[in-house]
């Protein structure tokens, strides 16, 4: 396989880094001059893996084409290129459905989408595919899990997730505060939060149980995790989750 990326940013690097790292099959990886430090820092970790002179060259030296570059900018970069029906494109654009992707890199008949987030360079994480794709699932597979959808609205509704990162950190950052004030340095109250979420995030891929039974588990009658579920169900903090995450999807599928 001879994979290109358009766009050599944070996702491009960790996923080439991740393919690399968890020995996905390619016969060449050819990088886009943009972020020229990146490219080369990349080229230096394989010597399949070349940084080159332009997006175009990069066509031409590949069949699988990854499409990275930030979305105010895609239609400018994407029209100075010529794409041939040989590609493959799998484009990592947040905003831009699939009938306009494929009218932007004509005369190219597969087209998927897919949301890979930084933590695939470590082989972890999720990333979200749509429509199913044998080679973009290839590649995901083994940088963690690879999540085939068969339309956009499931796909945007991935998408959607990935906007709790910053209340995930939120939380925990709030948990770390309340064991300040309980006396602890914020190092370790830091550290032990840490860990907390690395088990139960373990706990969370080495079954299949629905969440709800994971829930149930977590609680002993009249127990301490009973007490801290039922608070926050009282105050209607997960319905909070839901009603920002229409929001984001909203916001998705207006672009």
């Amino acid at each position: 396989m001879r994979l290109g990326f358009i766009g050599t940013g944070t996702i491009t690097k960790a996923v080439v880094a991740g393919m690399v790292r968890f020995g996905v099959p390619f016969d060449r990886i050819s990088l886009s001059p943009r972020n020229a430090n990146t490219a080369a820092e990349l080229a230096t970790l394989d010597g399949r893996i070349h940084a080159c002179a332009s997006n175009q060259e990069v066509l031409e030296t590949s069949d699988v084409v990854c499409l990275a570059v930030v979305p105010k900018i895609a239609a400018e970069v994407l029209g100075e290129l010529q794409f041939a029906s040989r590609h493959h494109v799998i484009s990592f654009i947040a905003g831009i459905s699939l009938a306009e992707m494929r009218r932007l890199v004509q005369p190219v008949d597969r087209v998927a989408r897919a949301v890979p987030l930084p933590a695939v360079a470590e082989g972890k994480g999720s990333t979200a595919i749509c429509p199913p794709d044998d080679v973009a699932k290839a590649i995901f597979s083994k940088l963690g899990e690879a999540v085939e959808v068969d339309d956009e609205r499931k796909f945007d509704a991935l998408s959607a997730v990935t906007a709790t990162m910053a209340s995930f950190y939120a939380v925990l950052e709030t948990q770390a505060a309340w064991l300040v004030r309980q006396g602890l340095e914020y190092k370790a109250a830091r550290a032990f939060l840490s860990g907390y979420c690395v088990g139960l995030a373990h706990d969370a891929t080495r079954t299949k149980q629905p969440f709800s039974e994971m829930v149930t588990q977590c609680m002993t009658p009249g127990g301490i995790n009973e007490q801290v579920h039922t608070e926050l169900s009282r105050r209607g903090a997960y319905e909070h989750y839901a009603e920002a995450l229409d929001g984001v999807l909203r916001r998705i599928q207006a672009r």
